[in-house]
């Protein structure tokens, strides 16, 4: 390798070092999960009438997931167990359903205990945006159980993405 050759070689290894590496599974379960309000955070979004007016093909009014590290499954995986829960603009009833999450590169991946569904959160500013990816019991869906089945996130309709905010521990259930 000739002299100019090795010092641009040289600066370019510096300038990857220094760069700073995608994201570590680790860092987003810390920020998100385990560094969060002592680590018990609540991710919540409720909608208002108006709202729901404006996107009738819409049924969940209110979703949220909250984590506490206390019930953590696996600390070398960080297999996260949560609880996730809806409730759907036809009526005051809450659907839940417990939920691991589990890091996968800059997001996580979840399913819902019972074969609830699936679905990804992605770290986005402070909340996590929540898209449905697979469906349970058998449809196209997410499912839990309430006094009834609720179930949400069918093709074509407005439940398939959730941004998910930061909220109040009370918030969730």
């Amino acid at each position: 390798m000739h002299a100019p050759t090795k010092v641009i070689f040289a600066l370019l290894l510096s300038s990857i070092a220094a760069s700073p590496s995608p994201a570590n599974p680790v860092d987003i379960y810390t920020r998100y999960f385990a560094g969060v309000s002592g680590g018990k955070p609540c991710y919540a979004r409720y909608y208002g009438l108006a709202h729901l007016n404006a996107h009738p093909k819409q049924t969940v009014r209110r979703i949220e997931v909250g984590f506490d590290q206390d019930r953590r499954d696996d600390k070398a995986t960080k297999n996260t167990p949560a609880d996730f829960g809806f409730m759907l603009k036809r009526s005051n009833e809450w659907y839940g359903q417990e939920l691991f999450c589990k890091v996968a590169a800059d997001h996580f991946e979840c399913h819902l205990d019972a074969d609830g569904g699936t679905f990804r959160l992605t770290p986005e500013d402070s909340g996590l945006r929540l898209e449905v990816t697979g469906g349970g019991g058998g449809t196209d869906q997410i499912v839990a159980e309430g006094t009834d089945w609720g179930e949400f996130g069918a093709p074509g309709g407005d439940d398939r993405v959730f941004i998910l905010q930061r909220a109040d521990r009370k918030l969730c259930k």
